[in-house]
């Protein structure tokens, strides 16, 4: 089953600003490096690129802010939300998407053995959004199956076979 960055609270702490500086703006830089790893560790596979969030925010729990992960044709995008600490809660509006589990879901619900292609190793989608799945049934025909993303943890439902 495919996985998504739901909630990672208490992620990074940032160290106290100078009484000088007390200014209430934080580095995003631990933010950041924790959604690098989150991604890296949350998909075994995925190629991704730079991290992308403002240098520095406001630390107050009304300022979020939405970083950026460059994957192969998209992006993956991230929503973070500092406290008074400098720590940070995050999540995500979409889901990934992995080809492997899509696959498996249709094969599983095919009335007959199915070789199925759902494109991409990865897919970035948002709930609501559709991905088409081509399943080649064991009796030779072809089938376009059309499936809605339900939720960010990435859970599908077959909503057409054409």
């Amino acid at each position: 089953m495919p996985i998504a960055i739901v909630v990672c609270s208490a992620l990074a702490s940032v160290a106290a600003p100078s009484a000088a500086a007390a200014s209430a703006t934080s580095s995003t830089k631990p933010a950041r490096a924790e959604i690098a790893r989150l991604v890296s560790t949350s998909y075994p596979g995925l190629m991704f690129g730079n991290v992308a969030c403002p240098p520095t925010v406001r630390r107050a729990t009304s300022a979020s802010f939405t970083c950026t992960v460059q994957l192969p044709g998209t992006f993956f995008v991230v929503d973070a939300s500092p406290d008074r600490t400098g720590t940070f809660t995050l999540s995500t509006p979409q889901a990934v998407l992995t080809k492997a589990a899509l696959e498996q879901f249709v094969a599983a619900n095919a009335s007959l053995d199915a070789t199925v292609d759902c494109g991409p190793a990865f897919l970035v989608r948002r709930p609501g959004d559709q991905v088409t799945c081509t399943a080649s049934l064991a009796d030779g025909t072809k089938r376009t199956v059309t499936l809605v993303v339900r939720d960010v943890a990435g859970n599908v439902t077959i909503t057409a076979v054409t």
